[in-house]
């Protein structure tokens, strides 16, 4: 190779970006993210799939030397084995007995419950994941067509006392303590509160349509009333969400308007009005530390908005404006994961936006694109005390997020394309000559890849490759790999351009092998001179 060869570091950080010119996206920053997430130190790592959920074996779990005919002639044909196991798991794994979409999910005390409309689409029924499937429990009975939020809370101070609050914008307010479904009646009619929070000060909020909150007595969820120290506070417009604060404050937001209300009880409760036009859209308010929701001007974290006010600077998605501003009529859900520190908003699409966050500074975003229209989410903690995230599908299956490596047992596929990168000097023209990517993985990884030149699309196709290295993951208790970590390694791609700057597109897919992360590129390139 040439004596004046450059080599360019890259790190793969910053996000997707789309609505910045391709000059002014930093290195690293992609126009293309799909299927990729953002990890807390900022690398982008594909993420792992998702299957569905009753409380049988899950499919994931089935393990090559449980299964007839082990150990088998040959990597594939173990594959090929575990596979077909999968798949037979999969096949017994019911929807939630029903019709229509999944209304409402959640977890308690290490169990999974859901609730769907019956068959006649006439009521909601709950019923339970058990190792056997869903077994309905028994309710009060429900109106159909609600969409469930709860929250989990104690209002005697007592251990043992925990029990699920909920509401469904169709009916009242409930308790629900894994075994006993009580409802919670309420001093206004229609009584089918919206939106509900708990505060620490053990008073239960509930929205209702009109444009009111009740606030119960201290320590009694049941009580509404004046003598008892409840009440009722207007704010004027419809309710989207109740959103406890970290620093022992409530948010009250509505579409347009948002609203604070401190002190702990009737006694000292006061509402100030915080954003005069930033309000939030329903099914997008999650709490981070602060709440962050998406509002017409993008997604905005509260704590920005008392910074800020309602000015633009408010807003954290810039760089995916575009994106947010195409889909806000078609929001169908959000949840938080917190060990991954993330946002993550769903579409009917079957798309959905991911945030990365570290603290308060946005480590980015990327795309998902999903098999199947999420209607409802819960993410919890487990009978393990590590955190399950689940979905409930338009389609009636509930499916447990970050369990296997593949869509269901569907393949699917990750891409990025970075923005097109110069080298630092935009006006001089390169031979670009090799692409060097690290990788950390605990298996090879099938990729294929091509470059763009000078902002031009060549038409060529892509290229196959082999990344990363490895003992045979998965396999290790037939074939003796062992395996200790990820593996840090180099791939050596050689190209042939002469451009002024250039951009990398990389794609894989599979249905097995698991998650990879991207961490840089390194660029080798030769000067050519400057452009006439």
């Amino acid at each position: 190779m040439a004596s004046n060869t450059n080599v360019s570091t890259v790190p793969l950080a910053g996000g997707l970006n789309v609505t910045a010119s391709d000059q002014m996206l930093a290195p690293g920053e992609c126009v293309e993210l799909i299927n990729y997430e953002i990890t807390t130190t900022g690398r982008y790592k594909r993420v792992q799939g998702y299957e569905r959920f009753d409380g049988q074996p899950a499919p994931s779990q089935v393990i090559a030397a449980n299964l007839p005919g082990f150990p088998f002639p040959s990597v594939e044909e173990t594959i090929e084995a575990i596979k077909l196991g999968q798949q037979q798991r999969r096949d017994l794994i019911n929807k939630v007995p029903g019709a229509g979409p999944v209304l409402g999910v959640f977890g308690f005390e290490g169990d999974l419950f859901a609730f769907r409309n019956t068959a006649d689409n006439s009521a909601a029924k709950l019923h339970k994941a058990t190792a056997t499937g869903w077994q309905e429990i028994t309710t009060p009975a429900l109106l159909p067509n609600g969409y469930y939020e709860v929250r989990e809370g104690n209002f005697t101070g007592s251990a043992g006392t925990m029990a699920i609050y909920g509401v469904d914008g169709k009916n009242p307010a409930f308790t629900f303590d894994g075994t006993t479904f009580t409802q919670i009646p309420s001093i206004i009619t229609p009584d089918a509160p919206t939106h509900l929070d708990i505060l620490p000060s053990q008073i239960l909020l509930l929205s209702f349509r009109g444009g009111s909150f009740l606030y119960s007595a201290v320590g009694d969820p049941f009580k509404f009333s004046s003598v008892d120290g409840g009440g009722e506070i207007a704010v004027g417009q419809e309710i989207t969400g109740i959103e406890a604060q970290a620093d022992a404050t409530t948010a009250i937001f509505t579409r347009n308007k948002s609203y604070v209300l401190y002190g702990s009880s009737a006694a000292d409760f006061q509402l100030k009005s915080l954003g005069l036009r930033s309000g939030a859209l329903e099914k997008t308010i999650q709490s981070m530390g602060s709440s962050i929701y998406l509002d017409d001007r993008g997604l905005t974290r509260l704590e920005r908005v008392q910074q800020f006010g309602d000015f633009e600077g408010a807003t954290i998605s810039q760089k995916v404006q575009t994106l947010l501003t195409q889909r806000l009529q078609n929001v169908k859900a959000s949840m938080i994961k917190r060990e991954k520190n993330q946002y993550h908003l769903y579409f009917s699409d079957q798309t959905a936006l991911t945030l990365t966050l570290y603290g308060s500074e946005v480590m980015g975003y990327t795309q998902l694109r999903l098999g199947f229209t999420p209607h409802c989410t819960w993410s919890g903690e487990n009978a393990q005390g590590k955190e399950s995230c689940y979905i409930g599908g338009e389609d009636g299956y509930v499916y447990q997020m970050d369990s296997g490596n593949s869509f269901d047992g569907a393949v699917y596929a990750s891409s990025f394309q970075t923005g097109f990168m110069s080298g630092g000097k935009p006006e001089y023209k390169k031979r670009w000559r090799k692409l060097v990517i690290e990788m950390q993985s605990v298996t090879q990884v099938d990729a294929q890849y091509k470059c763009y030149y000078d902002y031009a699309d060549p038409n060529i196709p892509l290229s196959d490759t082999l990344l990363g290295s490895g003992a045979t993951w998965d396999l290790n208790e037939w074939n003796n790999a062992l395996w200790g970590g990820a593996s840090t390694s180099w791939s050596d791609l050689y190209i042939d351009g002469v451009s002024r700057n250039m951009a990398v597109y990389m794609r894989s897919e599979s249905d097995y092998y698991p998650p990879y992360e991207m961490s840089l590129l390194f660029i080798h390139a030769s000067p050519r001179g400057r452009r006439r």
